[in-house]
């Protein structure tokens, strides 16, 4: 088992990659996104480089980047592997979860569907086509991935 200094570090290095990730994201430098925070260049810094700080930066943190409020503290205690934004977006180290619009998704199938057939099977018919994308609407729908249809 980790010491628990170990496992603070370890800790400290999660948050440390999510908030890095979080700043390419918003597309800020460094010294940018310590003004956006409000605090200190060298205490960004030290963010970033996995080194504690005070609770009220993270907070200024949380703030300045969209984050929802203990986000970093969840982080820091072991209890996330993850930070949410305020939108419900959650970032997770190299990546993000993002809750999926069914409605949009649902809308851009069957066009998606059409012009991979038309690429891939020229031969297909319209109405071949047409047969196709439904029944990859309805396996969707069948599934659990779009809901039912109305």
């Amino acid at each position: 088992m980790a010491s628990p200094s170990d496992q603070t570090a370890r800790h400290l290095q999660r948050l440390a990659a999510l908030v890095s990730q979080r700043r390419a994201q918003l597309r800020l430098k460094k010294q940018e996104a310590a003004a956006v925070c409000d605090i200190a260049y060298m205490t960004y810094w030290k963010i970033e480089d996995g080194q504690s700080v005070r609770a009220s930066t993270y907070s200024k943190l949380e703030v300045g980047f969209g984050l929802r409020a203990g986000s970093c503290k969840a982080v820091l205690d072991g209890a996330a592997d993850s930070v949410v934004l305020e939108d419900g977006t959650e970032l997770i180290e190299g990546g993000q979860i993002a809750r999926v619009d069914t409605e949009s998704l649902s809308d851009g199938i069957p066009d998606a569907v059409t012009k991979s057939a038309m690429l891939v099977a020229p031969e297909l018919t319209g109405r071949q086509i047409q047969d196709l994308s439904e029944q990859v609407m309805e396996e969707l729908r069948r599934r659990g991935i779009l809901p039912s249809a109305p």
